[in-house]
């Protein structure tokens, strides 16, 4: 680790590292005029459900009018009959009941093709890239999400928040939330078996020897602290809430979101969370012969849909559904081909989901060319998943630019329209659709928007408000292909901008009205 500027800070604090009550360095809880408050992003969460092992984004989100998915998965593609249809062109698998009902409600935005150029094929080095925000050459020990809330805490780890920064569920600390200053989180798989675990504990508060060895010995002891000192606020907040208002379905995946819940609900004021669900590595009977709704593949995004879906409804029945979004992500996806043991290896760009009151629904991004791959054989990725991360960071943790740029290793990264206050331009360059500009605009009592489509498909152009509510559909409909015009009388309207999105098969667009 770099300890340069911990041991400088460190070297302010009059006799290093002052030990209170039961161990608990006094320093720990002193107020830190210099770190950003929870109330200047209202306190909104981020949950990461990572699915650990490569998630095969064909059979989560099928392209089912596709005659070469058919083609290149005789064995493993799903029914077209099967599929839980989002559009007449692609489809949830039937194992996701859940998710679907989700995004019917608009509470679920699908970002198709996410991945990033040159992608590395390997679990370990592929899931580093994904968890450090580096480029696909580039070797980075600092996790984003920890890079973010030393932002966040400028005070770390000398002055640390009364509560966690971030939390893990699970035993072995992700590279996520590591720092050079240490781990900003704390990892356990039980409230009461961590708590359990450091009740008692004390730090040994000998004196510390001058020497090389004692500056290390001493930024161990204040990194130690750490978990001690959350112990108790961890158990107090989750034992709040214990008992949930929501039940969750009995699997281990449930039980992370379950523990997460409760700590939300109890007042827990930590604004990043990571859950994994592993066995993702499909190589092999990724589905049950001549069946597409059961195998292993099929199993896990049951338990996945399930388990978000519960998430969802807890946090909606104890009022803080609006505040906190999930965000899936895998390592990568899965090659287009089937392998020769009813399976598939490990590929590149695959489809992800964000969760939660705030997102703005719908698809972003087209559906992915399966004849039209990277030198690979691979789905060629439209969206890098750094935008993904961009979005969240501005668009739901109110994070200002250039401090994500600062984030992102002083690279800039485009946002998507994820979340309904985003301003976002929905951008989706392709020819099988346009939204014009309208004109005139400003305008006064009337304008007229015109769009087309290429190719038969279903549209809905929508009107919104700067809040992100949606105010007016100007039409909703399955078309042929053609150009077509949309009259818009806004006489009764307040002066201001609005916001004309049009979604279809394809993708989707918005452009920015203003009524004079």
């Amino acid at each position: 680790m770099n300890r340069k500027e911990f041991l400088k800070q460190l070297s302010l604090v009059s006799g290093g590292v002052a030990f209170g009550m039961n161990g608990v360095p006094v320093k720990a809880f002193a107020y830190n005029p210099f770190a950003v408050q929870m109330e200047a992003t209202a306190g909104k969460i981020l949950v990461l459900v990572q699915l650990a092992g490569g998630n095969d984004g064909l059979n989560t989100v099928i392209p089912y009018e596709s005659a070469a998915y058919y083609s290149r998965r005789a064995n493993i593609a799903i029914r077209k009959q099967d599929v839980l249809p989002l559009n007449s062109q692609i489809g949830l698998n039937p194992n996701m009941i859940a998710l679907k009902n989700l995004y019917d409600n608009g509470k679920m935005t699908l970002v198709q093709s996410v991945g990033y150029a040159n992608p590395n094929r390997s679990h370990f080095r592929a899931t580093d890239i994904w968890l450090t925000a580096s480029n696909a050459e580039e070797l980075l020990d600092e996790g984003w999400a920890g890079r973010y809330l030393t932002k966040m805490y400028p005070g770390f780890p000398v002055s640390i928040p009364g509560h966690p920064m971030a939390v893990q569920l699970g035993s072995v600390e992700s590279l996520l939330i590591q720092t050079d200053l240490g781990s900003t989180g704390v990892v356990f798989s039980s409230p009461t078996n961590f708590y359990n675990l450091v009740n008692g504990t004390t730090i040994d508060n000998e004196p510390i020897p001058d020497t090389l060895a004692g500056e290390e010995l001493k930024f161990m002891r204040q990194i130690a602290t750490q978990s001690v000192a959350y112990s108790g606020v961890i158990k107090q907040k989750w034992e709040i809430s214990a008992k949930n208002i929501s039940p969750y379905p009995s699997t281990g995946l449930a039980s992370q979101l379950r523990i997460v819940g409760e700590l939300i609900g109890g007042g827990l004021q930590t604004p990043v969370y990571l859950t994994t669900i592993g066995g993702f590595d499909t190589h092999a009977n990724q589905v049950v012969a001549n069946a597409t709704t059961t195998g292993t593949h099929a199993n896990l995004l049951k338990t996945v849909s399930e388990a978000v879906a519960a998430f969802q409804k807890d946090l909606e029945k104890r009022g803080l559904a609006d505040k906190v979004v999930v965000m899936t992500f895998s390592e990568f996806g899965r090659r287009v081909n089937q392998n020769g043991t009813m399976g598939t290896d490990h590929g590149s760009a695959a489809p992800l989901f964000v969760i939660g009151n705030s997102v703005r629904g719908g698809i972003i991004g087209k559906t992915p060319s399966l004849t039209d791959l990277d030198a690979n054989g691979d789905i060629k990725f439209e969206f890098d998943f750094r935008q993904i991360y961009t979005s969240i960071l501005q668009d739901h943790l109110g994070v200002e630019s250039p401090v994500v740029k600062d984030i992102m290793g002083q690279r800039d990264f485009s946002t998507l329209p994820i979340f309904r206050t985003s301003t976002t331009p929905l951008l989706v360059h392709n020819d099988e659709f346009s939204l014009e500009q309208n004109f005139p605009n400003p305008f006064v009592e009337t304008t007229q928007i015109r769009y087309s489509v290429n190719k038969k498909m279903s549209i809905k152009l929508s009107l919104y408000d700067m809040l992100g509510r949606e105010v007016m559909t100007l039409k909703e409909a399955t078309l042929p292909a053609g150009n077509y015009t949309a009259q818009l009388n806004g006489e009764q309207w307040m002066p201001g901008l609005y916001f004309c999105m049009m979604k279809c098969d394809s993708g989707q667009k918005v452009i920015r009205i203003v009524k004079a």
